[in-house]
């Protein structure tokens, strides 16, 4: 049954949700103030009170100067709490059923290609140290997809298992290592003589984010290949996934994403080559 609760404390119930089903803060930040906002500008006292023509106006004042991605972003923080208001008896109907989804098509960023990939694999030196690093270093990014940070929390990985722990902003997981990568990252491991702590070293120690982005612009330089920082090959990494037929719900477990559309921004540069290659397998013509 439908109360006559505030906004204020609606949204204070619903903050508090968000936060136990695991959000990160910067996500239920933007959430509530996307909410804050719409409620400012339709001007009722309850929840009940909004009209799907409410929701309609609050998403053409938002559309004023903001990227239809922003426009969707709102859209959906506004259906969520509407429906944890539902589900809560807060309100009988919900008043963003009725409108469609804003379409917002990601806007591709820099990746680095297969071939890009094999350029920078075969610049490492591997009779040097340096070099059987950075070998090691460039297949683990493009094999797990790692953030920057991720990467740098790294031990020395589950040989059996073939799989290291890492921790980052969504929290500690496992990530797999394929056969190359695992033989590549234990004879990195065996020529420095590491046996315990963290698993990437530089000269003075462990590597740091701002060391691992030094190591592959030098490579960049040394292969030729333009240099599109750490990040880009996060990106590689869930487009080849896509390209071998990984399953998106795979995919998301390896990387570390909670939501397919963070897979849909980051497959964005290759969603052409993607769908052409469905087609083709698919094709009933």
């Amino acid at each position: 049954m439908a109360t006559a609760t505030g906004f204020p404390v609606l949204i204070r119930a619903f903050e508090l949700a968000l936060t136990v089903e695991g959000l990160r803060p910067r996500t239920i930040s933007n959430y509530l103030s996307d909410i804050r906002r719409f409620t400012t500008f339709i001007d009722k006292d309850t929840a009940e009170a909004v009209q799907p023509g409410d929701v309609r106006n609050w998403l053409a004042s938002v559309q004023e100067g903001h990227a239809p991605k922003t426009v969707r972003e709102a859209q959906l923080a506004l259906r969520r709490f509407f429906r944890f208001l539902k589900d809560d008896g807060e309100v009988e109907a919900d008043p963003t059923l009725s409108i469609k989804l804003i379409n917002s098509r990601p806007t591709p960023q820099p990746t680095y290609t297969n071939a890009e990939v094999k350029q920078l694999i075969l610049a490492c030196d591997t009779k040097s140290r340096e070099g059987l690093r950075d070998r090691a270093l460039i297949l683990t990014l493009f094999d797990t997809g790692v953030r920057a940070g991720e990467l740098c929390s790294m031990g020395l990985p589950d040989w059996e298992r073939a799989r290291v722990k890492v921790s980052g902003k969504t929290g500690t997981r496992y990530v797999p290592f394929g056969t190359a990568t695992l033989q590549a990252v234990e004879r990195y491991v065996r020529r420095w003589r590491i046996d315990e702590g963290l698993l990437w070293r530089g000269k003075r120690g462990a590597l740091s984010g701002s060391g691992v982005l030094q190591a592959v612009r030098r490579l960049c330089r040394r292969a030729g290949v333009p240099e599109k920082g750490v990040h880009a090959f996060r990106r590689a990494a869930a487009a080849q996934m896509k390209r071998l037929g990984m399953n998106d719900s795979d995919i998301l477990e390896v990387c570390g994403w909670r939501s397919v559309e963070m897979l849909r921004r980051y497959t964005a540069s290759v969603a052409t080559e993607l769908a052409q290659k469905a087609h083709e397998r698919y094709s009933p013509g």
